[in-house]
C-alpha cells in the first residue's frame, strides 16, 4: 500500500474550512455580530471543506489508475 501526502492545496482547504466553521462559535462570546455573517462564514467553510474531500476523491482514483 501506497503511502502517499495529500495536496497541500487541499490540506489547506480542509484546515481553513474547519476553522471557518468552529470560528463564529468563539466569535460570538466576544463580539455582537448578525446570525447572517455568523451563517455566512460557517456556510463558506463547509464549502471549503467539501470541496477539498471532493479533490482528494478524485486525487486517489487517479493515484489507483497510475
Amino acid at each position: 500500500m501506497k503511502n502517499k501526502k495529500f495536496p497541500l492545496t487541499d490540506r489547506l482547504l480542509i484546515t481553513i474550512g474547519l476553522l471557518m466553521t468552529t470560528l463564529p462559535q468563539l466569535i460570538k462570546h466576544y463580539i455582537a455580530v448578525p446570525d447572517f455573517f455568523l451563517g455566512f462564514i460557517v456556510g463558506v467553510g463547509l464549502a471549503l471543506e467539501i470541496t477539498a474531500f471532493i479533490r482528494l476523491k478524485r486525487f486517489k482514483n487517479t493515484e489507483v489508475t497510475d
